[in-house]
């Protein structure tokens, strides 16, 4: 299998980074949206007509809720509820096979269970609960080296639909959307570092870059566009953006240099804002994009993304430079990764279409219908060591041999 490509630390202002303490071996997907937390992977064992005729090598249970398998070393961990108590659960993702199984009381919430999926790095695991629980597990064992609720501590609301961002851990910080502008836990204690306020949380998880030689976060509040001082907290960006019932949640793209792509639902649309003054401007802003929380993939200058809320659902290309729509076609509510040159579109009705990334218009290779259907796929795609994992909103997750 070809290696993951792996960015640098120290990159241009207005990218996206990875910690360089986190080495991803081939085959990993240990975080939300993949190794590079943007949903893009390039990996050669990718087989678009495996989708069509690959055999599903397992199905498992692990509880109501959305959370995305998080993948590394051939251990999946993600998070379920059972109506009492939230469970972190690991599988050999070779078997299906569970490994262990740690659990803690926690309420199921509107839209039952977690949202937030983990994130691997080494030895540990690292997770957040819809209510704010989060937790640093020994991952062989699931044994926990801390649990703390970080919303009760900050006296955070959790929003109407309970917290939704992921980890993000970078060197010795594990940094969650959780209040105003996020906070910052020291990863091998839990002890907060700083938080930006109570208050009621985003749905977003936060995208790090480095910004005038210093780390930055971008994420999406309650109510606005922040970037935020990584190592204090401090907003140095804010940009209103209110979209109904505070559901801000896909992740910000970065797109080039100072400029963010970001987009909500409930027909609020999207915007490309420049951040390289005192004050963010839009460089332009439409409705093509209206993401209820499916993110965006980036591709040779074009955005793909979700455009709809539950019910329906347009696969859309749009001309990132002047938000020029290209290309549209109904595809059902859904999520996308982007493998190679390819688009891979989970819709919620189970159903799983590969469409050739390109501006010249919608090409699909491969539509297979109905791999899960106890429930809603509304979890992003996964794809690890030559398999994609799909996740339903009852806890049933399948997985699909795709490789060559």
């Amino acid at each position: 299998m070809k290696p993951v490509q792996i960015l640098p630390f120290l990159i241009t202002v207005g990218l996206p980074l990875i910690s360089p303490l986190q080495m991803v071996a081939a085959g990993d997907w240990p975080r939300f949206r993949g190794p590079n937390g943007n949903g893009i992977v390039e990996d050669a064992a990718f087989d678009p007509a495996g989708v069509e005729r690959g055999a599903i090598e397992w199905t498992v249970s692990v509880g109501r809720g959305y959370s995305a398998l998080s993948v590394a070393g051939g251990v999946g961990v993600t998070l379920g509820n059972d109506g009492e108590r939230d469970h972190i659960v690991a599988i050999d993702v070779r078997t299906g096979r569970q490994l262990w199984r740690h659990t803690y009381p926690a309420q199921p919430g509107s839209y039952p269970g977690p949202r937030a999926s983990p994130w691997i790095e080494g030895s540990r695991v690292y997770t957040l609960g819809y209510w704010g629980d989060a937790a640093c597990l020994d991952l062989k064992t699931g044994k926990p080296v801390w649990i703390r609720n970080v919303a009760k501590e900050m006296n955070a609301d959790v929003g109407e639909w309970g917290l939704a961002g992921s980890p993000l851990v970078i060197s010795n910080v594990v940094y969650l959307n959780i209040g105003r502008s996020g906070c910052a836990l020291d990863k091998a204690t839990g002890r907060m570092l700083w938080n930006g306020g109570g208050g009621t949380t985003g749905y977003s998880t936060p995208v790090p870059f480095q910004r005038a030689g210093r780390l930055h976060l971008a994420l999406f509040g309650a109510k606005a566009f922040f970037i935020v001082d990584a190592e204090n907290g401090k907003v140095v960006v804010e940009y209103p953006w209110k979209t109904s019932w505070d559901v801000n949640a896909a992740d910000p793209e970065p797109i080039a240099e100072n400029r963010w792509f970001i987009s909500s639902g409930y027909g609020k649309g999207c915007a490309l804002l420049d951040v390289s003054g005192p004050q963010p401007r839009e460089v332009w802003r439409n409705k093509a994009i209206a993401s209820h929380f499916s993110s965006v993939v980036l591709h040779d200058g074009h955005i793909y993304g979700c455009d709809g809320n539950n019910g329906r659902g347009d696969l859309v290309c749009v001309r990132a430079a002047d938000g020029q729509e290209l290309w549209r076609q109904r595809m059902g509510f859904g999520s996308l990764i982007k493998i190679n040159g390819y688009l891979v579109y989970f819709n919620e009705k189970g159903d799983i279409s590969v469409v050739e990334a390109t501006p010249a218009g919608y090409r699909q290779l491969v539509h297979r219908a109905r791999v899960v259907t106890d429930g809603k796929i509304w979890t992003a795609p996964v794809w690890s060591d030559g398999r994609l994992f799909m996740r339903s909103d009852r806890g049933t997750i399948v997985s699909l041999r795709v490789a060559r």
